[in-house]
């Protein structure tokens, strides 16, 4: 049953402004002096003296965070803090992997609105769901005594309420266009605003980059004399799936790691490159054989679940934007030579339904589109105007249970049905998959 503190806490989050539901606001709304206003009204937990993992980039964030963790958790007491949740608010805030409980965010949540509620009410100041969040896991993580506090970025870098941290390591994942209403238009001013999490005198690991975040990446660590890394790596032969999970070889730094992963996306490979990297740069001396098995038992769903369902094959992806897309052609042309696919597709009112159009230009397909129920998710007439236009046929269903349910009743022999456009959408046919 679930604790009715916790639905309290729920409700009093709920009334507060929260850009993953509401995409309206304007660049300037997020600033640091209000988080860490915050901060030092809790007594600034983000400063205890565990070891700081901090990450931002575009696409890979959550995946990259989630395989640290579970290597890093053997050995070491560790917090994570993540964004969004798919299910359950308390998805967000981990210790050594395991969520926290509902007793536990709805206590820390009391605490934290104790001591706030005063200075909010005589200065006209309201913290912000996600700085009430950030807040909660600093002091979680402060008093479960954590060794290592690995923190995802919610929203670009400089201006995240998690950036309030001086960070031992920053991490950069791929960067590419993405929330440009909040971030700029170009690649540059993209990466100047998730190169803001880098601190000074600090170890920067970076994924491959283009040519233009490189540079920022580049000069932005040199200003503030920190060592840029790239986790380079290389792929040993031909990944393959077996049981459902991806089967590389992958070498990085001269070492071989022998990978079995949850998820297909080939994507990955280089998001477990930039994990390894990390891991070695915290420490030297972590054994391969438990990097390996830290890796092949982390699960981050919605990010390339493959389901084999009565002889029928599911795709699950969280793509959404152009690299997204880009990514899930290539796993797609690696793992499947299909003849016909089925998508299911739906999106959020922040996402450019171009990408999506691009993509299933060059795969021809039968598209189902469909809403999830999330409060940012795009109404499907509004998908259907931009597809009618364009002479692309497609199915409308009236949840995301009843597109699953149109493909599923129309496979043909070796078909691949294919969800992607939202997590949001990817989640809620996961949660009816895994019922």
């Amino acid at each position: 049953m679930t604790n009715s503190n916790y639905l309290n806490s729920l409700a009093e989050l709920e009334k507060r402004f929260n850009f993953e539901k509401e995409e309206k606001t304007k660049f300037p709304f997020f600033k640091l002096d209000r988080t860490n206003k915050l901060m030092n009204l809790l007594g600034n937990p983000q400063n205890d003296k565990s070891f700081t993992i901090h990450i931002a980039g575009t696409n890979g964030k959550g995946t990259v965070s989630s395989i640290i963790n579970s290597i890093i958790s053997k050995n070491y007491k560790t917090g994570l803090l993540t964004s969004p949740h798919l299910k359950n608010y308390t998805e967000r805030i981990k210790i050594n992997g395991n969520e926290i409980s509902e007793k536990i965010f709805a206590s820390v949540h009391k605490e934290v609105s104790k001591k706030i509620y005063r200075f909010e009410k005589e200065e006209g100041v309201q913290f912000t769901f996600f700085e009430i969040i950030t807040a909660m896991a600093f002091a979680i993580f402060k008093k479960e005594g954590v060794d290592i506090k690995i923190l995802e970025t919610g929203l670009g870098g400089s201006f995240d309420s998690t950036n309030v941290v001086e960070s031992d390591i920053s991490i950069i994942t791929p960067i590419s266009e993405d929330h440009k209403k909040i971030l700029g238009g170009t690649i540059k001013s993209i990466a100047q605003n998730k190169a803001g999490i880098i601190k000074r005198n600090s170890k920067v690991i970076t994924a491959k980059q283009n040519k233009i975040a490189r540079e920022i990446l580049t000069k932005t660590a040199n200003l503030k004399n920190s060592n840029l890394i790239e986790a380079k790596y290389k792929v040993c032969g031909i990944p393959k799936i077996v049981a459902n999970k991806m089967e590389a070889k992958l070498l990085v730094d001269g070492v071989h790691y022998d990978i079995n992963y949850k998820s297909i996306g080939l994507y990955h490979l280089e998001n477990i490159a930039t994990a390894i990297k990390t891991v070695k740069e915290f420490n030297q001396n972590i054994p391969i054989n438990t990097i390996t098995e830290g890796i092949n038992r982390n699960s981050w769903p919605c990010r390339g679940d493959f389901y084999c369902i009565d002889g029928k094959r599911i795709l699950i992806d969280g793509a959404h934007n152009k690299a997204g897309f880009k990514n899930l052609k290539k796993t797609v042309s690696t793992f499947f030579n299909n003849k016909n696919y089925t998508f299911i597709y739906g999106t959020n009112n922040n996402h450019d339904i171009n990408t999506f159009i691009e993509f299933i230009k060059k795969i021809p397909s039968k598209v189902i589109i469909t809403k999830s129920n999330h409060p940012k998710s795009l109404p499907t007439k509004e998908i259907e105007k931009k597809l009618t236009a364009l002479g692309i046929k497609f199915i409308k269903s009236t949840s995301t249970e009843n597109a699953l349910k149109i493909a599923m009743n129309s496979y043909k022999k070796n078909d691949l049905i294919i969800v992607a456009g939202s997590l949001f959408v990817s989640s809620e046919i996961n949660n009816i998959l895994n019922k």
